[in-house]
C-alpha cells in the first residue's frame, strides 16, 4: 500500500524515532546524537534488553526506564505493583519461560517492518488493508507489552498495555484476565511458533463506504432469517464468535481483542459514519466470559485444534452513543438520521464478506443508552440487505428481554416481508416515546397493519 510519511504509523525500529538518553544508556553517543541532543531509540532499547531481567522488581525497573525514556514519566504504568504481583503469584515462570522469547520477538522488529513503520489504514480508497503474519503480529504484540511504541495522532491512551500494570485498578480481576490472555497468547505463540507455517496471516481491513450511502434504496430487500437466542453468557467461544463460516460484531470503541487482534488499534483511526473495521484470522486464545465485573476467563473449547481461526471474522461497528444525547425532544434513538446512520453502518459490516451468520449482541445498548427494541429493528434491516442471517445473543440476565424481543420477532415476520416495511414501522414510532416502551408502539403498528 502506498502512502506518504503523514499515512505510516513510526516503529520504535525506525531511525527517525527518537528520545533522549537521560539515564546515558549508550556508552558512546557518537554520530547517534542530533543537533537536538536526541538520539535514535532502537540502540538504546537493545541495549536495555541486553540487561539481565530476573524478577518482577528488575522487569519493573526495566519498564520504568523505557517509559521514562520516551515519556518522562511511567503513566498510567504508575507503580507497576499489579503487574509484579501478578507475575509472582499467576505465572512464576515468566523469567525462564516467557522472557527470552519476548526479547528475541522484540529485537526481531527491524526484521519484519524493514522500513520502521506501519500504513496508517486509509479512507481514501473504499478497501484499506494491513496483513500480519503470525510472528510479525507477535513482535508488535511484544512492543505494546514492553510499552516502547508511541501513540498514534489520534489518540493518547490505549495503544499499549500500560493500563494494566499499576496498583488500585478499579476493576483489577478484570486486568489479571486481561494479562492472564495475553500471557496464554505468548504461551501458546511460543510453543507452536515452529510448527506453523507462514500462511498464517492476520487482516486487518478498513472499510469505507461511498459519501451519500444509503442501504436501502428502492428496490424492495426481503427480511432475513433472525433468531433470539438467550446464552449463559456472552463469550468469545467459536460459535458466539460465528465460526466457522460467519462474523461476530464487537464494540469499535472497546480495547480490542487480545493476541493477533491488538495491533489494530495503532493503525486505525477514528471511525467515521461511513466506516468500519473488519479482523480476519486472529486467534481466541482464550474465552472471556460475561461482561462488566462478571467477567471471567475460560480455557477455549479446541484443545484438538478443529477450530480454524483463520476464518474467525470481527466485525468492528461503533454504535451512537445515545447516553449523552439531550432526550427533550424524544427518544434519541428515533431521529430519522440516527436511525439511517445505524442502518448504514451495520449494512457496510455485514456486507463486508459472504456470511452465513453474524452473531451481535445487544448492539449499542448497554453503557450507550440505546434501546434494544430499535437496536434489533435497524440491526435486522442491515442483515437483510447483505442477505445475511442474524443471531441476537441475550445473556441469562436479559431473558425477560429475549422473551419480549421473540416475541416481536415472530409477530413483525407475520406482518411484513420487506426491510422497509420495518424502517417505516420504526419511523412511525412517535419520538416521545419512552425508552422500552417501543415494543409496546411497535406491537400496536403490527397490529394496525393486521386490520387493514
Amino acid at each position: 500500500m502506498a502512502a506518504n510519511k503523514a499515512e505510516r504509523y513510526l516503529l520504535p525500529c525506525s531511525a527517525s524515532f527518537k528520545c533522549f538518553d537521560r539515564f546515558s544508556i549508550l556508552d558512546d553517543l557518537g554520530d547517534f546524537e542530533d543537533v537536538d541532543g536526541q538520539v535514535p531509540f532502537w540502540p538504546v532499547l537493545t541495549t536495555l534488553l541486553r540487561t539481565p531481567v530476573e524478577t518482577p522488581a528488575q522487569l519493573a525497573e526495566l519498564l520504568d526506564t523505557i517509559a521514562v525514556t520516551l515519556r518522562d514519566t511511567p503513566g498510567p504504568a504508575g507503580d507497576y505493583e499489579l503487574l509484579k504481583s501478578f507475575l509472582g503469584s499467576s505465572h512464576p515462570e515468566f523469567f525462564d519461560r516467557y522472557w527470552p522469547s519476548i526479547v528475541e520477538l522484540a529485537l526481531e522488529l527491524p526484521q519484519h517492518f524493514p522500513h520502521g513503520t506501519l500504513p496508517i489504514l486509509s479512507k481514501e480508497a473504499s478497501r484499506s488493508a494491513l496483513e500480519l503474519s503470525s510472528r510479525q503480529a507477535a513482535s508488535l504484540v511484544v512492543h505494546q507489552f514492553l510499552c516502547t511504541l508511541r501513540a498514534p495522532f489520534w489518540r493518547e491512551d490505549f495503544f499499549d498495555f500500560s493500563i494494566w500494570y499499576a496498583s488500585g485498578q478499579r476493576h483489577e480481576e478484570a486486568c489479571r484476565i486481561y494479562l492472564n490472555c495475553l500471557f496464554t497468547y505468548l504461551e501458546t505463540f511460543i510453543s507452536t511458533s515452529q510448527t506453523l507455517q507462514e500462511d498464517r496471516y492476520v487482516t486487518y481491513t478498513l472499510i469505507t463506504a461511498e459519501p451519500g450511502y444509503a442501504a436501502l434504496g428502492s428496490s424492495l430487500v426481503s427480511l432475513s432469517p433472525i433468531e433470539i437466542t438467550v446464552v449463559d453468557s456472552y463469550q468469545t467461544s467459536p460459535e458466539q464468535l460465528g465460526l466457522p463460516s460467519g462474523a461476530a460484531v464487537v464494540s469499535a470503541h472497546r480495547y480490542i481483542g487480545f493476541g493477533q487482534g491488538v495491533p489494530a488499534v495503532l493503525v486505525t483511526p477514528p471511525l467515521e459514519a461511513n466506516q468500519v473495521l473488519v479482523v480476519r484470522g486472529a486467534k481466541a486464545v482464550m474465552n472471556i466470559a460475561g461482561q462488566r465485573r462478571e467477567i471471567r476467563a475460560l480455557a477455549q473449547d479446541d484443545k484438538e485444534g478443529r477450530v480454524d481461526w483463520r476464518q474467525r471474522t470481527m466485525l468492528f461497528m461503533d454504535a451512537l452513543e445515545l447516553d449523552v444525547e439531550d432526550d427533550e425532544t424524544g427518544l434519541p434513538d428515533l431521529e430519522p438520521d440516527r436511525i439511517a446512520r445505524e442502518i448504514n453502518k451495520a449494512a457496510i459490516a455485514f456486507s463486508s464478506g459472504s456470511y452465513d451468520v453474524v452473531w451481535s449482541p445487544l448492539w449499542g445498548c448497554g453503557a450507550f443508552g440505546g434501546d434494544p427494541f430499535v437496536k434489533v429493528a435497524l440491526l435486522w434491516c442491515a442483515a437483510s440487505t447483505a442477505k445475511a442471517s442474524l443471531k441476537i445473543s441475550c445473556d441469562r440476565g436479559s431473558e425477560d428481554l429475549a422473551f419480549s424481543l421473540h416475541r416481536l420477532v415472530v409477530t413483525i415476520q407475520r406482518q411484513i416481508a420487506t426491510a422497509q416495511d420495518l424502517l417505516g414501522l420504526l419511523l412511525s414510532i412517535p419520538r416521545k416515546t419512552a425508552r422500552l416502551k417501543t415494543l409496546d408502539q411497535m406491537m400496536r403498528g403490527l397490529e394496525l397493519l393486521d386490520r387493514s
